[in-house]
């Protein structure tokens, strides 16, 4: 039977391309090309850091640390620099085809293959990019690569605006990311590791659903804004991790990706009257699936990232981005048979109590991905009592921490970006604003005096028309019917006489003829 395709799958289809790549110009006679062979080491470390395969990055980092040496010429390509090279490259292969049976021993070898390589690169093993201080040619690096990726959003937001149907666009935006993704020490910038994790989630939701094209060119465009202030900020100091934009990304992507969809209980459907309601409880469709050690493991890692993501969060819109990273693991644990959890947690998220106590919420994410990772082959009925457990006190601080009166799902939106709409707060939406309550009133432009008087009165809307009890009135009695429904008849003349003279023919002078037949009948059977 076939099943999805999962992160360590995609992650060694990913990677085994690059290291392709890489034999391709470390193999060959003669020098390679440094600036590809920089690239793609970059690139390889960036989607083995993306899927959470720490020890292939670790190699992967020593892989660019000797590419770059060779570059700057502070290591000579010689037949021993050669050999490593190529070694290498052998060994990565070997490791990404265990990436879905990981054991001590793999652990091992890549640890000796990152050291080999820094020592050839000259560098220690300890040694870390800091982006966070007073780097300027990597600040300027995140500028210039940021600002290329936030055009190339932009574009692609255009082509779907223009054609819903052109999805493959959008993997220019995944190509262009990849210098970014592949940068060590990425999360000293917050936010722009949480945003560039949530572009790529767009555009797999995208790839998804082409269905999705229309909300995720908004997405995108959203997302252009953000990165585009984000590669501003890069060059100057810290980066804005309350910026509007951020928000307003967060919460369409949110949409997007369906993080802010609730679900009810079937209960709250009906009126609150005796009974009954449930005559008979159904029963959950399906059978929980065995999971392998190793998923679980990946899953468990996951919950304890996004619980580190949560602390070292800045702001709400960081949060939001690291809250929305949960969906895939919620949906693989309920699937899994520990749904009891998956929907604490979703509830905890969609509900808002994730974000109004996230240090609470953070160490039940730690609690439950320490389980999962310690957690025994064979056991899995026994986790899903133990996850319970966490789930029982996850729904406790739901509780305490709700507001009365207000309700969970209630979120505040962010403020829009500056712009020209109606709502901006310029001459232009004050004209917008003006010229739309002319066509709401009906007037014609006021005179001076009238301007001075203040605001006109809108027309109040006509009190509902009730029986003489106070009863309910008869639907009947609000139809058109036997002279009146003639009247409207004739009144709907001139509407279809604009409409042929607009050219709009078709559809809308259908629906005018429809209008006036029904009207039509219902002056006969008054007859």
């Amino acid at each position: 039977m076939g099943r999805q395709m999962g992160m360590a799958e995609f992650f060694a289809m990913e990677a085994g391309d690059y290291l392709e790549r890489l034999d391709a110009i470390v193999s060959p006679a003669g020098p390679p090309n440094v600036e590809e062979f920089v690239r793609l080491a970059r690139a390889l470390r960036g989607s083995a850091l993306m899927a959470n395969q720490q020890p292939i990055a670790a190699a992967a980092a020593g892989l660019e640390a000797l590419a770059r040496a060779v570059r700057e010429t502070r290591v000579p390509w010689d037949p021993a620099t050669k050999q490593i090279a190529v070694r290498a490259v052998d060994d990565l292969k070997i490791l990404i085809r265990a990436v879905t049976s990981w054991s001590p021993r793999e652990d091992a070898k890549a640890r000796a293959v990152a050291q080999e390589l820094e020592q050839r690169a000259g560098v220690r093993a300890s040694a870390r990019i800091s982006v966070a201080g007073g780097d300027t040619g990597t600040r300027a690096f995140v500028a210039r690569e940021g600002a290329a990726v936030a055009s190339a959003l932009d574009r692609a937001a255009i082509t779907l605006t223009q054609n819903p149907t052109a999805t493959d666009q959008v993997h220019a935006v995944l190509k262009a990311m990849q210098p970014l993704r592949g940068l060590a020490g990425l999360t000293d910038l917050p936010p722009l590791s949480d945003l560039l994790e949530g572009i790529q989630r767009a555009v797999a939701e995208l790839t998804r659903r082409k269905d999705a094209a229309a909300d995720a060119a908004q997405v995108l465009q959203a997302a252009a804004r953000a990165l585009a202030r984000a590669a501003r900020e890069a060059t100057a100091g810290p980066l804005s991790a309350d910026s509007p934009e951020l928000a307003d990304f967060a919460a369409k992507l949110g949409h997007l990706t369906g993080a802010d969809r609730d679900v009810v209980p079937v209960e709250s459907l009906y009126f609150d009257d005796p009974g009954p309601h449930v005559v008979l409880q159904g029963t959950a469709p399906g059978t929980a699936r065995a999971v392998p050690q190793v998923e679980l493991v990946a899953h468990g890692e996951h919950l304890k990232q996004v619980a580190d993501g949560l602390e070292r969060a800045a702001s709400g819109a960081q949060r939001e981005l690291q809250l929305q990273s949960l969906t895939d693991t919620v949906s693989a644990l309920s699937a899994a048979g520990l749904a009891a959890f998956a929907n604490a947690v979703r509830d905890a998220v969609v509900r808002g109590s994730a974000l109004r106590d996230p240090t609470t919420f953070a160490a039940r994410l730690r609690e439950a991905g320490t389980l999962l990772g310690t957690a025994a082959p064979g056991t899995q009925s026994a986790l899903a009592g133990q996850l319970e457990r966490v789930a029982a006190a996850l729904r406790v601080t739901a509780a305490s921490t709700a507001k009365p009166g207000v309700p969970a799902v209630a979120r505040t939106p962010p403020a829009p970006p500056p712009g020209d709409g109606e709502e901006a707060p310029t001459l232009i939406g004050s004209l917008l604003r003006f010229h739309r309550l002319l066509e709401t009133v009906g007037q014609r432009p006021a005179s001076l005096d009238q301007l001075l008087a203040g605001p006109p009165v809108l027309p109040a809307a006509a009190a509902p028309a009730t029986a003489a009890d106070g009863g309910v009135v008869p639907i009947e009695h609000l139809c058109y019917a036997g002279p009146a429904a003639l009247e409207r008849a004739l009144s709907l003349r001139d509407d279809v006489r604009a409409a042929l003279s607009k050219g709009d023919g078709g559809q809308h002078v259908s629906a005018l003829l429809e209008e006036i037949f029904d009207l039509v009948k219902l002056a006969q059977r008054a007859n």
